[in-house]
């Protein structure tokens, strides 16, 4: 199923604050060379996944993600709450007013077809099954209605995620998972809120940009909370940070692939048969207009910074 630029009682059209240097995507959409593995689904499972049942190292961010209490109020005091339902507002606060972790990750900017970036953050399943085509992950995404999907990550950990408000600058994912494995002798519950925001520039190559800051709120279930803070508090941190990385990387890559090898990227669209026809055919189309984007940017005349 498409995507619109605003969501049933979940979001509202997109539009800018000012004008300037502002790139404003087309129709709602997102990001091959060397891929990375991660997209916001992704993220969400990977997290819930690292801090169910945490086993392996991640390095370290190149910035530190702020987990200070005023960042986590300034996060809350942002949220688009009379814009969402009354039991949205329920389950979201339930998370981010008691979260056991939270985190604001460092923003990360890359240049990218803002379209296409859209498009990857609101069909996840096109993501996991280009992974699965490249058999770099066991992950599964099913979508199970326009904005609901299911996922493992094949390893144990199983959630339910939600996109639960969506503008071209702003999303809210809801997820809700738990582990059970032989890494732990319990079912383990996790729940996860994440609001990505996004703004859309040009760089100085005249070059469409994309800026993006990622909330995190985690809540976990039948852990001490001390054991919490002393050992899942720092790697989620570190896993979180790296994710939203990758996820941005993985966005340009995509990009850059469909701007200068387009016959490949639409040679794997076709390929994509764990995805909906619409959504394949979407993808299709967005990323066969990519160089006509990218070229119609980049013969702009130059815009005086602000």
């Amino acid at each position: 199923m498409g995507w619109g630029a605003s969501m049933r009682k979940r979001g509202t059209p997109y539009s800018h604050a000012g004008t300037g240097n502002l790139y404003e995507p087309a129709e709602a959409t997102s990001s091959c060379g060397q891929l990375s593995r991660r997209s916001l689904f992704a993220s969400g499972l990977g997290l819930l996944s690292a801090a169910l049942a945490p086993r392996r190292s991640c390095a370290a961010s190149q910035e530190e993600a702020d987990s200070s209490q005023q960042a986590r109020e300034d996060a809350i005091a942002a949220l688009p709450l009379n814009e969402l339902t009354s039991e949205t507002r329920r389950k979201i606060m339930a998370v981010c007013e008691k979260p056991t972790i939270f985190r604001r990750m460092p923003q990360n900017s890359v240049t990218c077809d803002p379209t296409l970036h859209i498009f990857l953050i609101r069909n996840p399943e096109v993501v996991v099954n280009i992974w699965q085509l490249m058999e770099v992950a066991n992950m599964t995404a099913d979508r199970q209605g326009p904005y609901l999907w299911k996922g493992s990550d094949g390893a144990g950990t199983t959630c339910d995620v939600e996109l639960v408000y969506g503008t071209n600058d702003t999303h809210i994912i809801y997820s809700d998972g738990y582990y059970e494995g032989s890494l732990l002798k319990h079912k383990v519950m996790g729940r996860c809120v994440m609001c990505l925001r996004s703004a859309y520039a040009y760089g100085q190559d005249r070059r469409p940009v994309v800026g993006s800051r990622l909330d995190l709120f985690l809540q976990i279930d039948n852990l001490a909370a001390d054991a919490v803070a002393r050992t899942l508090s720092p790697w989620v941190g570190k896993v979180a940070a790296a994710n939203f990385r990758e996820s941005c990387l993985f966005a340009s890559k995509l990009s850059q692939t469909a701007e200068q090898n387009n016959s490949g990227v639409q040679r794997l669209a076709g390929k994509l048969e764990k995805v909906d026809p619409p959504v394949r055919e979407q993808f299709a189309r967005i990323s066969a207009t990519v160089p006509e984007r990218m070229a119609a940017a980049t013969s702009r005349p130059a815009v005086q910074q602000r």
